[in-house]
């Protein structure tokens, strides 16, 4: 994996149960640095650097940082050098280390979370293994799952594979560096069935480096067609295609396909498929430049050899429409629930439940922690999927280790904490990134007539912390938050508020995307799920902290 936009460091790894080995490659004569950061800067790093010196001597440290400063040796080696060698310009560093090395002083523990992973190097090698000269600007950080142990690995397609292409049409990348564009498409007629098999980034030569994520979103069948005209949604995200909110699949900069296991295969060409999607690209023009056109997209890869099951794809969390964050908060709860009345009735004629696979966790740029959880009988199980350190940079399908069986009767509650510290008024949920949602997306099959198991918090137990907000609830739109935008929020107040969000009744949907709901539990209040046996966390000896 590229770390850095002009391709210049290289980073490769493989892991087991108890460590992993790293191996470098750098276009760099001077030393070459590793490290893994809690917030993407040097403060509180483990970082391990190495050079090849000019009598072809190898050097490697451990070294620990506590400010913006030379990070300092640690009394404790855990890194260890297997291989250097400095040839033709690029410098090639193999070492590896402990998972946990139990340092808990100077490591980070190394988990299935997002990482933080900071990088430097330098043309110059250091006068001495005691004086490291400054990297001049050749550093940078970037987020990388780095223990996603059962990430598919691609497979030679079929003979009978056929591939759609869902490219942006030489879309103009304004000077900027965050620009959105949506661009709908019409998906190909066919008089038969295909499993899709695989999705992988189409990137135009040379724009590798501007295109940060995208993400393709099935429309809803009610409208019929859509205008094939993209625009760009740097900022309004309310105009044509607002409706297509069911991903499909996502991809960000620096990750491989997302490839299904061989058993299970993605439906289209059939009646209850999407007739239009549509593709957001977030380029990131960090040069600013612009002369750049760009036609990279997605590619699906499909046979119509279909496999044993057909997968589904269901959105799970909170709804959106009453996510409600208060400024200066270290850490707010949104918490969105799959009820079990909705599983119990969904799964009814499937006592077998469904099995999941694979996970897509979206929330925006507040987020710091996502957890889907997985309660039965109130007894937690283990968590479908756990994030601790998330980024919303890096969005991805996180394939599971182990498939995961749903049934009738259980809860899957999706929790997402929030860093308001910098936010001077509320903020809401909606699809903008300054805006907030907690969704997590469930690959799981058999398909069925499900596509959607959320919840939003039940506003009447809000309005109950600002009277006036009460009596505006009766008029029209979102009037009732007024008072909350307004609010000189104190920490009693913030207290009353994640209160509430922990423990509010919740309004359930329950349902399809292709046609009105024929669940019974759907817009019905309910409490929220009782945990009687909550998991009990697994001790990290000291895990980086977010």
């Amino acid at each position: 994996m590229w770390l850095d936009k002009a391709e210049k460091y290289y980073l490769f790894w493989r892991f087991d149960e108890k460590s992993i080995t790293f191996e470098s490659h750098v276009r760099a004569r001077g030393y070459v640095a590793l490290g893994l950061s809690p917030k993407g800067g040097m403060e509180g790093s483990d970082i391990a650097i190495g050079w090849v010196d000019s009598k072809g001597e190898s050097v490697f440290q451990d070294r620990y940082s506590v400010a913006q400063e030379m990070p300092r040796l640690d009394e404790s080696q855990d890194w260890h050098l297997l291989f250097a060698e400095e040839k033709d310009g690029v410098t090639v560093l193999q070492y590896t280390r402990k998972l946990d090395t139990g340092d808990c002083h100077r490591d980070n523990v190394i988990t299935e979370d997002t990482m933080r992973v900071i990088w430097a190097y330098s043309d110059v090698d250091p006068v001495s293994p005691n004086k490291i000269a400054y990297h001049r600007g050749l550093r940078g950080v970037k987020s990388i799952v780095m223990l996603s142990s059962a990430e598919a690995q691609p497979r030679p397609f079929p003979d009978d594979a056929i591939f759609w292409n869902f490219l942006n049409p030489n879309v103009t990348i304004l000077p900027q560096r965050k620009f959105y564009w949506c661009q709908h498409f019409r998906v190909p007629v066919t008089n038969k069935k295909y499993h899709v098999i695989q999705y992988s980034a189409v990137l135009t030569p040379r724009n590798e480096p501007y295109v940060h994520h995208m993400g393709l979103y099935a429309c809803p069948k009610v409208l019929s067609r859509y205008s094939l005209e993209g625009h760009d949604c740097s900022e309004d995200r309310t105009r044509e295609g607002n409706e297509c909110l069911h991903v499909m699949t996502v991809w960000t900069i620096g990750s491989g396909p997302t490839v299904f296991p061989e058993h299970v295969g993605i439906p289209m060409g059939t009646d209850d498929d999407p007739l239009y999607v549509m593709m957001e690209t977030h380029y990131d023009n960090y040069d600013l430049r612009s002369d750049l056109v760009d036609q990279s997209g997605i590619q699906m890869v499909l046979t119509p050899t279909l496999r044993k099951y057909d997968g589904g794809l269901l959105r799970t969390g909170e709804l959106g429409m009453t996510i409600l964050v208060p400024p200066h908060a270290a850490m707010f709860p949104v918490i969105g629930v799959c009820h079990a009345d909705c599983t119990s009735e969904v799964l009814r004629s499937h006592p077998e439940g469904v099995r999941v696979f694979s996970a897509v966790p979206h929330a925006h740029l507040m987020a710091r922690t996502m957890t889907t959880r997985h309660i039965r009988d109130g007894v937690e199980l283990e968590n479908i999927m756990r994030d601790d350190h998330y980024d919303f940079n890096l969005q991805e399908v996180r394939m599971l280790k182990e498939e995961r069986v749903v049934l009738p009767g259980d809860d899957i509650i999706v929790e997402c904490g929030y860093n308001s510290l910098d936010r001077t008024n509320i903020s809401v949920g909606g699809r903008a990134s300054t805006e907030e949602m907690c969704q997590s997306y469930l690959f799981y099959y058999p398909r069925l007539n499900w596509s959607y198991c959320e919840s939003s918090l039940n506003p009447v137990h809000m309005l109950t912390l600002f009277p006036e907000a009460m009596a505006l609830s009766k008029e029209p739109g979102l009037a009732w938050m007024q008072p909350f935008r307004e609010a000189n929020w104190t920490d009693t107040m913030r207290e009353q508020l994640t209160a509430v969000s922990r423990t509010g009744e919740r309004i359930i949907r329950c349902g399809t995307t292709v046609e009105e709901s024929p669940y019974k539990v759907q817009w019905q209040p309910r409490l929220f799920p009782l945990v009687t046996k909550p998991l009990q966390s697994k001790t990290k000896h000291c895990s980086i902290q977010p």
